[in-house]
């Protein structure tokens, strides 16, 4: 039951960073010069994560699991640490689904 609550958590932590992704494409769409070109590395790195996080969901295989949630948890705590900078809820949204993530993936170890 752990297992699929921390890959539930870790697909939900993935769909969420990929519609940040989305957004910031959407938004460098509209805006001159290069941030367009980074908007598009985020998105497709962002979907690979995705479509990952289905497959745990479908397919069980632990090890994979903690290496995904491992990578999530680093890029919620780094969202948060950038969002410092933006606003309180881009701060503490990533951080506590980095904590959340974090304990469901101690739980399975």
């Amino acid at each position: 039951m752990t297992y699929y609550l921390c890959a539930i958590f870790t697909l939900i932590s993935a769909l969420v960073s990929f519609g940040f992704s989305i957004e910031a494409y959407i938004t460098a769409k509209k805006q001159p010069a290069s941030g367009l070109t980074t908007a598009k590395y985020a998105v497709s790195r962002s979907f690979a994560i995705v479509i990952v996080a289905i497959g745990l969901v479908i397919f069980i295989s632990r090890p994979y699991l903690i290496g995904l949630a491992t990578i999530m948890i680093l890029i919620q705590l780094f969202d948060g640490l950038i969002g410092l900078k933006v606003s309180l809820f881009k701060t503490v949204g990533p951080l506590l689904t980095a904590l959340v993530n974090a304990i469901l993936l101690f739980l399975i170890l």
